[in-house]
């Protein structure tokens, strides 16, 4: 991610639809998947810190985190993050089989990351019957150069693909769906239109697609959200921006 757009992550994780979705849906889920209150947990590329807060606020776990950037670093004092660290995803700095669950939040798919390389080392991390928890953008077709660009990001996933991956390292999954699907006809209709009415930044320096949002909107994006969140407890979901892939370590 380039250096501005940290600033940007910590002013608005806390208040964004996408990310106050994404956070209500993971804190629903991995207690519904067998994760335990006193649970040690990973956040591999934790960004600013805020869904490790979550964790630990919300629902007790023992968190660490790391990340890869110094700029997002410099964010954890003011989330009063300790059990933080540099690091990359490629190279985990942390003994075989310590945590009870991995959770990586749109890292994969990082220009930096090495995809196979990071899988096999969170994989690694992880105690047998361990959790591990992705979240990926969904669909090579949305691919949105300026906000990529910005992002650092050049891959998307189909479920096939992220199956693929997973199958590489001996694991059960526990569930596979896509995210956002009350919102994907917007999202979708937003990607393929933008580069037909969308200026160039004047800086040139690209910037992401989060912004603030007035309050109203913001408000009923994220309740769309909460609701498919209700939804996401009965079913998965066949399509959508996202996907949550959920699967246990066998040992």
């Amino acid at each position: 991610m380039k250096s501005y757009e940290y600033q940007t992550l910590f002013d608005l994780e806390t208040s964004y639809w996408w990310f106050r979705g994404l956070h209500a849906i993971l804190r629903d889920t991995l207690p519904r998947v067998g994760l335990k209150p006193d649970a040690v947990v990973l956040d591999a590329g934790c960004g600013t810190g805020q869904n490790m807060v979550n964790l630990i606020d919300n629902i007790g776990y023992d968190a660490y985190g790391f990340d890869i950037s110094s700029h997002a670093a410099s964010f954890w004092p003011q989330r009063r993050l300790e059990r933080v660290c540099l690091a990359s995803i490629n190279d985990i700095p942390y003994r075989d089989e310590t945590f009870d669950a991995v959770i990586s939040v749109d890292v994969l798919e990082c220009e930096a990351v090495i995809e196979a390389q990071a899988y096999r080392e969170m994989w690694r991390v992880l105690r047998p019957g361990g959790i591990l928890t992705l979240v990926l953008p969904a669909y090579d077709w949305l691919l949105s150069e300026e906000h990529h660009k910005a992002v650092m990001a050049n891959r998307r996933y189909s479920r096939k693909k992220v199956l693929d991956l997973l199958n590489t390292m001996p694991v059960q999954l526990v569930r596979l769906t896509n995210l956002f699907a009350g919102l994907f006809p917007l999202v979708a209709t937003y990607r393929i239109l933008q580069p037909y009415w969308k200026k160039k930044a004047p800086s040139n320096e690209p910037r992401s697609e989060i912004k603030s949002l007035p309050y109203a909107l913001n408000e009923t994006l994220f309740r769309i959200v909460d609701v498919e969140k209700s939804l996401l407890r009965r079913i998965d979901l066949p399509f959508g921006s996202s996907i949550l892939a959920v699967a246990r370590k066998v040992a």
